[in-house]
């Protein structure tokens, strides 16, 4: 069968061509939204976007058309001691503001700068790390900090590590031998424990543990703002993907796995002197740095041992 089949027709249920006889038995107002020959008519307005609403004003008018109901006038009394007292806490912020000298505040995050914690105020860490996984952030670290605290480390055996690897004593010889450039500075000491706690190494201020050298390194890098601190830099998401990379790095056991995870590292790169692009290192190239010294220091050459020499002398 081909084209539309005819159906029978039926009768509109409702009509909108039935005159409408409005009720006559109130009063008519005029329609205050209705245009008036293109124009709305302001004087059909209760308001309008020209006339600057004043409450105040508009209250005291009120009171004083009304001075003859009982009790108006002690009620415009408690109104105008009120708005006084409104007016003395203003001028009183405006004087305090400018004793505390508050400006307008920008919120770049680029040239955001955040005030350190309190030396005093940070508690004395104590880090478990396993000998063929020695923490070579905690050097760069050392270095990095050398101009505002003094990072004293001292390492000690588990007795479950009878004898440290080279690469173990020679990181411990750095900890424990370096000298901040001034004598004067706040000092954190620091234990570092020779432990058999494999890859995730262990930073302990409380009673729960900080497992994972990238996480005691944004532990850190809170603790120490104005050098170590990224949570407000514009790239701050590309630094925590780059720090769960040397994670998996440190983690993982498979080789294509590793070599994976370090192109991701020379991409990164790239032709600058830090990763993403950086002209100065951050808390992604320490992890990464430390990450490639402990499971894959044979791929250091070329670009990253370049990299790797920049960061070790920063």
């Amino acid at each position: 069968m081909n084209g539309p089949i005819k159906m029978y027709q039926t009768k509109p249920i409702v009509r909108h061509d039935v005159p409408v006889q409005l009720p006559t038995c109130m009063y008519k107002i005029k329609n205050i939204y209705g245009p008036r020959n293109g124009e709305v008519d302001p004087a059909d307005h209760v308001s309008t976007a020209n006339k600057k609403l004043d409450i105040s004003e508009q209250v005291k008018k009120f009171l004083k058309n009304n001075q003859k109901i009982p009790g108006m006038a002690d009620l415009q009394a408690r109104q105008e001691k009120i708005l006084q007292q409104l007016a003395d806490l203003k001028k009183q912020m405006l004087n305090i503001k400018a004793e505390l000298k508050i400006s307008n505040v920008t919120t770049n995050k680029t040239t955001l700068k955040i005030s350190t914690q309190k030396i005093e105020d940070l508690p004395n860490i104590v880090i478990h790390a396993g000998p063929n996984y020695p923490p070579y952030s905690l050097a760069l670290v050392q270095k990095l900090l050398q101009d505002q605290i003094n990072l004293s480390i001292t390492t000690h055996q588990h007795s479950s590590v009878p004898l440290l690897p080279k690469n173990a004593k020679e990181l411990s010889d750095i900890l424990t031998n370096f000298k901040p450039k001034a004598s004067n500075l706040p000092t954190i000491y620091v234990r570092l424990i020779w432990n058999n706690v494999e890859a995730d190494m262990e930073l302990l201020v409380s009673i729960v543990p900080i497992l994972g050298e990238v996480n005691a390194l944004r532990y850190l890098s809170r603790c120490f703002t104005n050098v170590l601190s990224y949570e407000y830099d514009s790239d701050v998401s590309e630094i925590d993907s780059l720090l769960d990379v040397s994670h998996a790095l440190i983690s993982t056991k498979s080789t294509p796995e590793k070599t994976k995870l370090i192109q991701h590292f020379i991409k990164s790169l790239g032709k600058s002197s830090y990763l993403i692009g950086k002209t100065k290192i951050t808390v992604a190239d320490i992890a990464a740095v430390s990450a490639l010294k402990q499971v894959a220091p044979s791929s250091i050459n070329g670009s990253l041992s370049q990299w790797v020499k920049r960061c070790e002398a920063a």
